[in-house]
């Protein structure tokens, strides 16, 4: 509610107030994520969003649509383990699109694990 509270009042949402709001970026609507925020802008806060914990499916799906229709390319375990919690809005189709090695070289990175 407070991290709802605190993104409710900005219009803008560029890398550096992304990176600064942190775990309170879990506020931001769908609507915000899809209408407030470019895909790139979202590409340079990866590192910050794929931290935070608590998004929901909504959410993350509408990240991950955004990041992948700005041009982010899931090609290798790194760029599959760098998007962290925000994995779980990938759709069933784009990971069984994904090879098998993708996912593998993901798996045993510490860091996607966790």
């Amino acid at each position: 509610q407070v991290a709802s509270s605190l993104v409710g009042n900005l219009e803008r949402f560029p890398p550096a107030v992304l990176r600064a709001l942190g775990q309170a970026a879990v506020g931001l609507s769908v609507s915000q994520i899809e209408d407030s925020i470019s895909g790139e802008d979202l590409k340079a806060s990866l590192p910050a969003l794929s931290k935070v914990h608590g998004w929901n499916t909504e959410q993350s799906s509408a990240i991950i649509n955004k990041l992948l229709s700005s041009g982010y390319e899931i090609t290798d375990g790194q760029s599959l383990a760098r998007l962290g919690s925000l994995v779980a809005g990938l759709s069933s189709s784009t990971l069984q699109s994904l090879p098998a090695k993708v996912i593998l070289e993901a798996v045993n990175l510490p860091e996607f694990a966790q």
